[in-house]
This record gives structure tokens, sequence and C-alpha cells, in this order.
């Protein structure tokens, strides 16, 4: 007799209690991944918290990077099984309702997020993973734009760069800002895409432009007492800075040991201390550095407008000259987006200058005429730096894509014909 006629269901095979391990060790990582950050999870963190041994972990995956690699893949099928089965409501894309499904899935937004940064590395396991994921949306957003008239404004593969990078950076928005709305965000573009952009509330048309923000959002003071150390000790502590940068831009905050920038600047963990106190006041120093290289003083007056396009033109700058800190911004604020990262409010706090920064940059072109009536300032004051943001992910991923003339591009859209400056069209699409 079977063991189903003693008991009423047979026993679990070696197969499915297999299966059943695979799943609860899956489910682990994908709650310490989110809930602590990739780089700081090790084999055994996930081991505890699925309630297994470390060799019986390794029995299923044999590196962390094998099972990052399944985690991501799991996830990934199950938005692909999504996207196959769902009925579009009349008049949209789709944009809008995959983002509110990824909002209600577990970890989804909060994994992606950081590994979208942390693997702009070439040499990181999931590199080639998100490259071809990169690759194969656009594709597909391409072949669905292309069947809209888009009229003279925008390619479809241009817009579809665009649209990706936008709803890339403001997810990431989105974990330092829980009330930024990213689905409302999407539903507003998808009905600009389908011809029939939304109305820009009243209230926004008659707000004031306030005095613009400066853009320099951490201070430049040395920190301790470093400022009044003398030559060789800011050499020192210079050089030490330059080291973080590149490993932090190669492995993350977490993924860096404060002995690995110390044998980089070729000098003793306890020389490295002594210098720059601990690892939090290092990564500070390193994101001042990179504000410094990156940021540009505004002189006062001139147009809102030309101000505008001299951002792509830091792009430019900066993809040409200073490509490692494209790479260090994107794998800091992605990381950094765990709460309780060192680097958290930093970005909380620089993401929230830039959208008042940005406000106040829009009303000043609407008033002076360029902006166009259909585009509501609030809205582009997110959109906006999300784009800049999304674009610099997407060229880490694949450097034909070119952030300053995708930028160049949606600011056209953005204007009145006529306005941009040097005369570029600005105001393409009717």
């Amino acid at each position: 007799m079977s063991a189903a006629g003693f008991g009423g269901g047979a026993a679990p095979t070696r197969q499915a209690r297999s299966a059943e391990t695979r799943r609860r060790i899956l489910d682990a990582a994908t709650t310490a991944f989110v809930d602590d950050g990739i780089a700081a999870v090790s084999l055994r963190d996930v081991a505890g918290l699925a309630g297994v041994t470390h060799p019986g972990l390794l029995r299923h995956f044999a590196s962390k990077d094998a099972l990052l690699g399944a985690v991501v893949e799991r996830l990934d099928r199950e938005n692909s099984e999504w996207i196959d089965a769902a009925e579009l409501a009349p008049g949209t894309l789709g944009m809008a309702a995959l983002a509110e499904r990824n909002a209600r899935a577990p970890g989804y937004l909060e994994l992606y997020t950081a590994l979208a940064g942390e693997a702009t590395s070439a040499g990181h396991p999931a590199h080639e993973h998100l490259r071809e994921r990169y690759a194969r949306v656009r594709a597909s957003i391409t072949e669905q734009l292309a069947a809209l008239p888009l009229g003279g404004g925008l390619d479809p593969a241009t817009e579809a760069a665009l649209v990706i990078a936008a709803w890339d950076g403001l997810q990431l928005q989105q974990r330092y800002a829980p009330e930024l709305d990213l689905v409302a965000h999407l539903a507003r573009h998808e009905q600009r895409l389908l011809g029939s952009p939304p109305a820009v509330d009243a209230d926004e048309r008659t707000a004031v432009a306030e005095r613009l923000a400066p853009t320099v959002i951490v201070e430049d003071e040395e920190a301790g007492g470093a400022a009044a150390a003398g030559r060789l000790g800011r050499e020192r502590r210079a050089a030490i800075t330059e080291s973080a940068t590149e490993l932090f831009a190669r492995a993350g905050y977490h993924g860096t040991s404060l002995r690995e920038i110390a044998e980089r600047a070729g000098i003793s963990k306890a020389t490295l201390v002594h210098h720059v106190g601990s690892k939090d006041e290092l990564l500070t120093a390193v994101l001042r550095l990179r504000d410094r290289r990156t940021i540009t003083p505004e002189p006062d007056g001139g147009r809102a407008v030309d101000r505008l396009y001299a951002l792509a033109d830091t792009a430019d700058r900066t993809a040409r000259d200073e490509p490692g800190l494209i790479e260090l911004y994107s794998v800091l604020s992605c990381e950094g987006a765990t709460p309780g990262h060192p680097a958290h409010d930093y970005f909380a706090r620089r993401f929230r200058e830039s959208r008042r920064y940005f406000l106040s940059l829009l009303r000043r072109m609407r008033d002076e005429g360029a902006l166009r009536d259909d585009r509501d300032p609030r809205h582009e004051s997110a959109w906006l730096p999300a784009v800049w943001d999304g674009l610099q992910i997407q060229w880490s991923y694949d450097p034909a894509i070119d952030v300053g003339r995708h930028l160049r591009a949606y600011f056209d859209e953005l204007l009145v014909p006529g306005s941009a400056p040097g005369g570029r069209p600005g105001g393409a699409r009717s």
C-alpha cells in the first residue's frame, strides 16, 4: 500500500523539497537585498533568513552572483508573464499600469533600483543581463511608439530612451520621496504621447517663479579639521578621496573596504583613518568632490532657457572628461536609496533641491514666453532630473546613448518655436 493510503497524501518528493528550499532561499535573498542593499548581504545572511545551513544554500547556488542572477531572473519572468496576460485599458500604452503592478510586487522596485546602479560597472555579474534588458525594453517601446503619430518632434527610438530614462529616474526619486507619484507622472506622459496632453492646473499657471536656488547641494568646506591641515595632509587626503571615488564607483560603498581604499592609495589603513576619520566621513568627501567637478556655478541674469540647455553641455563635458563620476553617481544614488545608508540623506536633499530648482527655472521659462502652454512646470520639474539620471544609467550600459543629445531633444519639446538657443528648432511637436 502506498503512503497515500495511510496519510491521505503522498510525501513530498526529493525534487519537490528541493524546489521548496530553493524558493525559500530566493524569497530570503530578495528580502535581504531589499532591506540591506545587495552589496551588504552575504550568503550566510541569506542562509540564516531562509532557515538553511550555509553548505545547504551552496548546494543550490554556488555563489552570491548566481543567487542574484536567479532573483533577477524570477522577477523578470513574473514581469513578462504579467505583460503577456495584461489587457490594456483603451487609450493607454500600459506604462502606468505596469508601473502600478511593479509597485505592488514585493521587492521589485527596491531591488531593481539598487541593481540598476550597482551593475553599471562592466565587471558586475548582472551587467550583461541589465545591458540586454535595456536594449530589449527600448526595442519594444520603440516598436510600440512607431505605430503612433508622434509628429515631427522626436523619432520613436529617442522617445523610447527618454521614457525609459524618466521611468528609472522617477522610481529612484520615489525611493527618497515616497509622496512622488510615479504612476501619475507616467499616465500624464502617456496622454501626451497619445495626442491628448492633460491640462495644466490653474494654480500652476499663476504660480510665481521663485529666486533660483544655488545648484551646489553639499557645502564646500572640508569636514572636521582637514581644512586646517598642512599641505602634506591635504595632499594625502586628496589622494585618499580619489582612490575612494574610483573604488566606490566600481563596487559601491558597502562593497568597498577601508583596507582596499588604503591599498589603492598606497598607505596603511591606520594612516587612512588618521586623515579621513570614518568611512562615512570619506563618503561625504567623495560626494563633495563629485559636486565640485560636475556642478558649474551659474552667472546671475540671462535667459532661463539658456540655463536649461547649459545642462546638456555639462552632460557632454562630464561624459567626455569625467566618465567615472557618472558611474559613481549612479552607483551611490541607487545604493543610497536604502534607508539607513550613509548617503541617503545627501541624495534625499539633492533630489528635493533639484526639483525645487527646476520648478523655478521652468516657471521662469514660462514667464519669458519660452515654455509651451501645455507643459506643466510642476510635472516637468520631477520629470527633467529623472530623465537626466535615467539617461546616465542607460549610457553606463550602452555608450551609444548620448546623454547630451537626448537631453537637448527633450528640451526642444518643452519650448515654443524659436525659443531655443543656437538656432535649435524648439517646439517641434505640434
